[in-house]
C-alpha cells in the first residue's frame, strides 16, 4: 500500500495508555502519510487540543486515568474539537462498548487489533469531506423546519435527519425568514408549526409560498386552530393541516415525507428504538469489508453511524455482533440514504447511513422480535400487530 503523495502532513491524536497500541497505530499513521501524535491518556490529549486541533482524533475507549467515552465528551465539549472526528478503539467481540461511544459523540470505531486497510479508509473518509463540504446537502432532502416548541424540534426533526433529509432549523418566524433568504438556492422545502403564534407563521408560510411556489410547504400544529387558520393553511400548502392530536407519531412522520419526498418510502425512523451493535458490511458480490455502529433500529431499518457509508443504492451483506453472542449474525440490506462526514455547515444530518433491512437470519430476527416488536407483527405484551416487513 503506497503512501500518500502529498508533502502536507496532517496531525492525527492516538490517544492510549499503551505504550504498544500508541507504536503500532503511530506506525500505521506514519506510513499512511500523516503526522502521529502519540498521547498517553485523556490529560495528554486535551492539553494538546487547547494547542492545536487535529484532522482525526484516534481513542482508545478503556483507559485507566480517564475514560476514553469521558474524553470525546471533553474533547466534542472544547472549541477548538468541537468539530474533530473522533474514532474509538474498542473491542469487537464487546458490542455493549458501543453504547458508551454514540452517548459521547464518537463519529466511529475500529476494532483492536487496529487494521492498516481499515485505518487507511477511515482516514480517506475524513480527508474527503473537506470536498464533499463544497458540494453541500444532497439537493431535493435540504428542508427548513420552523420550530414550534421541543416536540418539533427532538422528535420530528430527528426523525427527518434519520429518513436521510438535510434539516435546518429555525427558532421562530423572524430566524425563519432570515434563514430562507440566506439559503434561498439550497432549500428544497419547508415544514412550518403554526400552533405557538398562528398569525405570525401563516404569514411566514405566505411569504415562503410566494417565493417558492413549487417547493413543498407543510403545515402542521400540535393545538386546535380555528376555522380561518385551517382554511388559510390549505390554500398555502395546497392540502390540510396536519393536526398531531389526531395522528400517530409514525402516521405524522409518514403524511410529512409523503408531502416533502413523496418518492421515497420511508424507514418508519419514529418507530425507532436504541439497538447498539458492532456492524461489519461489505457490498453484495464482493468488496472491501468496512465496520460502523448501529444505534438505533426501526421495524424496516438499521441505522449505522460510520465515516465510511456505502453509496445509496448499494445492496450490502451484514455482520452484525450483538451483546453476549460470540458469532455475528449475517443480514442483507440496501442503502437508502448515506452522509459521508461534511465539514459543519447549517443543515443537520448524521454522518452514517439508513440501511432497509432485506433478509435477516434467524438469530438476529430473534433480536428484532425482542428489542423491535412491530417488525415480525409482535407487541411486547405478545398481541399482534400488523408486519413493518
Amino acid at each position: 500500500m503506497n503512501a500518500p503523495t502529498s508533502t502536507t502532513r496532517e496531525a492525527v491524536f492516538v490517544v492510549d495508555d499503551s505504550r504498544t497500541a500508541r507504536e503500532v497505530v503511530r506506525l500505521h499513521l506514519a506510513r499512511l502519510g500523516c503526522e502521529p501524535v502519540t498521547l498517553d491518556g485523556g490529560e495528554a490529549c486535551l492539553s494538546e487540543l487547547a494547542r492545536r486541533a487535529p484532522m482525526l482524533i484516534l481513542m482508545d475507549l478503556r483507559m485507566e486515568r480517564m475514560q476514553g467515552d469521558e474524553v470525546c465528551r471533553a474533547v466534542k465539549a472544547h472549541p477548538a474539537g468541537r468539530n474533530v472526528p473522533v474514532i474509538m478503539f474498542t473491542s469487537a467481540g464487546e458490542p455493549h462498548e458501543v453504547m458508551h461511544c454514540w452517548r459521547a459523540g464518537a463519529d466511529d470505531f475500529l476494532p483492536k487489533p487496529v487494521a492498516l486497510e481499515a485505518l487507511q479508509a477511515k482516514l480517506v473518509a475524513v480527508r474527503g469531506a473537506r470536498e464533499r463540504a463544497k458540494e453541500g446537502p444532497p439537493k431535493g432532502r435540504r428542508m427548513l423546519l420552523v420550530e414550534g416548541g421541543r416536540f418539533l424540534h427532538t422528535f420530528l426533526g430527528g426523525a427527518l435527519e434519520q429518513e436521510g433529509l438535510h434539516v435546518l432549523y429555525a427558532r421562530d418566524a423572524v430566524d425563519a425568514e432570515k434563514l430562507a433568504s440566506e439559503h434561498a438556492a439550497l432549500l428544497d422545502g419547508f415544514l412550518v408549526d403554526v400552533s405557538r403564534a398562528p398569525r405570525e407563521t401563516l404569514a411566514l408560510a405566505t411569504k415562503l409560498r410566494e417565493a417558492n411556489p413549487k417547493k413543498p410547504l407543510v403545515l402542521l400544529s400540535r393545538a386546535e386552530e380555528s376555522a380561518d387558520v385551517l382554511a388559510r393553511a390549505q390554500v398555502l400548502a395546497g392540502a390540510p393541516l396536519l393536526e398531531k392530536r389526531h395522528l400517530g407519531a409514525d402516521e405524522l412522520l409518514g403524511r410529512v415525507l409523503s408531502r416533502l419526498v413523496p418518492e421515497r418510502v420511508p424507514l418508519r425512523a419514529a418507530e425507532r428504538v436504541p439497538f447498539f451493535t458492532v456492524v461489519e458490511f461489505a457490498p453484495v458480490g464482493g468488496g472491501a469489508t468496512l465496520t460502523g455502529f448501529s444505534h438505533d433500529a426501526s421495524p424496516d431499518a438499521l441505522f449505522v453511524r460510520t465515516l465510511t457509508p456505502a453509496r445509496e443504492g448499494t445492496r450490502l451483506t451484514l455482520k452484525v455482533l450483538l451483546a453476549g453472542q460470540r458469532t455475528p449474525c449475517s443480514a442483507e440490506a440496501t442503502v437508502v440514504w448515506s452522509n459521508p462526514p461534511r465539514t459543519p455547515g447549517p443543515f443537520r444530518a448524521p454522518a452514517g447511513m439508513g440501511l432497509r433491512l432485506e433478509r435477516m437470519d434467524p438469530a438476529l430476527t430473534q433480536q428484532f422480535v425482542r428489542f423491535v416488536p412491530r417488525t415480525h407483527g409482535f407487541s411486547p405484551s405478545g398481541t399482534p400487530r400488523s408486519s413493518g416487513f
